[in-house]
């Protein structure tokens, strides 16, 4: 963690303190400090209300006041600060309808989802822990706090957090936990798409990406999870998900699930129907695309216009998950040395440009522009001609005029 952001969060503990209130580090910060983890958030908690925060810091901003949340600024350093509370009755299955604030941190840890997320870390470094969250940390488990059915029935995206935390600690899921899961599966459906979306993909891409897939699938989340479900339904016995870890890109691994089930054309659509971001759309899509170019054994010349047309970073990505789902490699490292002998290895370095075809073949811009500069790009690439403007541009007229 960024020594500044620790620096200014002790200040936010040392004031809180001064003033007769208890305050703690909380959350994902007391776990990975635990497990020796890079740290990249940083919350309090403290005994004092919302307007107490606002008296005692010179900087501060409401980001939460009924939920007794206020931004701290130390230097310009944004650090949370929450009151101890309390919360009851989730009729949406996400927010609480009541917040009360206490007294004692104990009240407001057990609040919380996961033992390993209910700790709280003192300024002279005690940690509170009432759940037994070290020792589920020693064991390696991802546990409820209290009975596993009312946290989920607080906020039903704490099932997939559940898978998620143990895709990324490599952690088992304590056993009544997981089958409060397959119990209240059915509840995910009440979830924004955009909250399931951004715990799955984190999921995906962590190391225990192969035993999250399996979880879902076990635990029936993935039949309400959007777009999802169509992809992982009828996923056979005989999937080598294993092979999955091999690939360290999330939009890679997304391009592995749909080649393996087959489900090529339903990339756009599951990803859109899990609102996913337009960039990893296009970067699964492309890579889907040139995994099937790689797939016919095209030629020489088939290759340079792969490399060309899409970069060299997408045609790696795509081998490399090529590779895997036949069990070979070397590929992408084939395609690398092809790229660094090609004389023209992206259409900005070809001698002329679309604005250059405009002018002197008097054309409007349009689809010709980039066909027109590709042909001339595999040309040089194979050979036939020089890479120099006034070849090119009479080759541009032949091309136009064909």
């Amino acid at each position: 963690m960024d020594e500044q952001v620790l620096t200014a969060g002790k200040q936010v503990l040392t004031t809180l303190e001064g003033a007769g209130y208890t305050a703690y580090f909380v959350g994902g910060y007391v776990r990975d400090t635990i497990l020796g983890r890079t740290v990249h958030d940083l919350d309090v908690a403290t005994s004092a209300h919302p307007e107490d925060v606002i008296r005692l810091f010179a900087r501060t901003v409401p980001t939460g006041m009924q939920h007794g949340t206020v931004t701290v600024l130390i230097h310009g350093v944004p650090i949370e600060v929450t009151t101890y509370r309390t919360e009851s009755s989730y009729a949406d299955h996400r927010r609480p309808d009541r917040v009360a604030f206490v007294d004692r941190i104990e009240e407001d840890l057990a609040r919380r989802d996961f033992t390993v997320n209910a700790m709280a870390l003192g300024l002279r470094g005690e940690v509170i822990d009432p759940f037994g969250g070290q020792e589920d940390l020693k064991r390696g488990l991802i546990r409820a706090v209290g009975r596993p059915q009312e946290r989920f029935a607080e906020d039903a995206l704490r099932m997939l957090r559940c898978i998620r935390f143990a895709s990324q600690l490599r952690f088992d899921i304590d056993e009544q936990t997981f089958n409060a899961v397959r119990a209240q599966a059915d509840t995910l459906g009440h979830v924004a798409v955009e909250r399931i979306s951004a715990e799955w993909n984190k999921a995906l891409a962590a190391p225990g990406a192969v035993d999250a897939v399996q979880a879902v699938r076990t635990t029936g989340l993935f039949a309400h999870m959007p777009g999802v479900a169509g992809l992982l339904a009828d996923q056979p016995d005989e999937w080598n998900l294993q092979a999955i870890t091999r690939l360290s890109g999330l939009a890679e691994r997304w391009a592995y699930l749909f080649l393996l089930g087959e489900k090529t054309d339903r990339v756009s659509s599951v990803l859109r129907a899990l609102r996913c971001e337009k960039k990893l759309i296009q970067a699964c899509g492309s890579t889907v695309r040139i995994v099937q170019a790689l797939r016919v054994r095209p030629d020489t010349r088939e290759i340079n216009r792969l490399l060309v047309e899409n970069g060299l970073a997408a045609v790696e990505r795509a081998a490399m998950v090529q590779d895997v789902l036949a069990g070979q490699s070397g590929t992408a490292e084939a395609l690398r040395r092809r790229h660094e002998q090609l004389p023209v290895q992206a259409l900005t370095e070809l001698a002329v440009s679309g604005a250059d075809l405009q002018q002197e073949l008097a054309r409007r811009g349009g689809p010709w522009i980039r066909e027109t500069l590709m042909a001339l790009a595999e040309e040089v690439n194979a050979g036939q001609r020089p890479n120099e403007r006034a070849v090119l541009l009479i080759r541009a007229k032949e091309i136009a005029d064909r």
